[in-house]
């Protein structure tokens, strides 16, 4: 009877224990929310075609981006643009055709380089993180040629010029807005 007694004694320290009443709950450690999104690194180094382009370099992609579908139509229709250049990341598409975004830097990015990739800089022993975001890794950046037609301006095309192909590689053409469009007039 005592072993009886003993084995209940037993399973129910150990039902006790299961059961939470004598262990203490650790929490789960979840990962800290991330409180703010920073500028990536700028390394110095990416990509190789990020320089400062000589003065026959810049001409060179003025006129490629010139030869753009979108720049030769709103050439036949306005006499007057303005061109400046600027620097494209344009991230691959997943299906390997094309691209699925962009993002644009001003000229003078190439004294930081353009930056890449997810770094985490949250401090040691923070409760939050700190995420650190720039272009994809596999990004690739190209001289972009901005043409803005007319005078007041009326449509813009954006170029991405292959300087090494002596190709447009990206192109898009919007109409200018200075701000929200007014209603159509209706009779």
């Amino acid at each position: 009877m005592k072993k009886g007694l003993g084995l209940v004694a037993i399973l129910l320290v150990i039902i006790a224990l299961l059961a939470g009443g004598c262990v203490k709950a650790t929490p789960k450690i979840q990962p800290a929310p991330v409180s703010e999104v920073l500028p990536a690194e700028h390394p110095a180094d990416f990509p190789e075609n990020l320089k400062w382009l000589t003065e026959e370099e810049k001409e060179k992609a003025i006129e490629i981006a010139l030869g753009a579908p979108a720049a030769l139509e709103w050439q036949q229709k306005e006499s007057q643009y303005e061109t400046s250049i600027d620097w494209i990341a344009l991230n691959p598409s997943l299906s390997g055709e094309g691209y699925s975004g962009y993002r644009r830097f001003e000229y003078e990015i190439v004294e930081e380089g353009i930056p890449r990739g997810t770094v985490d800089v949250t401090p040691p022993g923070s409760p939050e993180r700190i995420v650190s975001v720039g272009v994809p890794e596999d990004a690739e950046i190209y001289p972009n040629v901005t043409i803005v037609f007319g005078e007041p301006a009326k449509f813009i095309v954006s170029v991405a010029v292959d300087l090494k192909a002596e190709k447009v590689v990206y192109d898009e053409g919007y109409p200018f807005r200075t701000g929200p469009t007014p209603p159509e007039k209706t009779d």
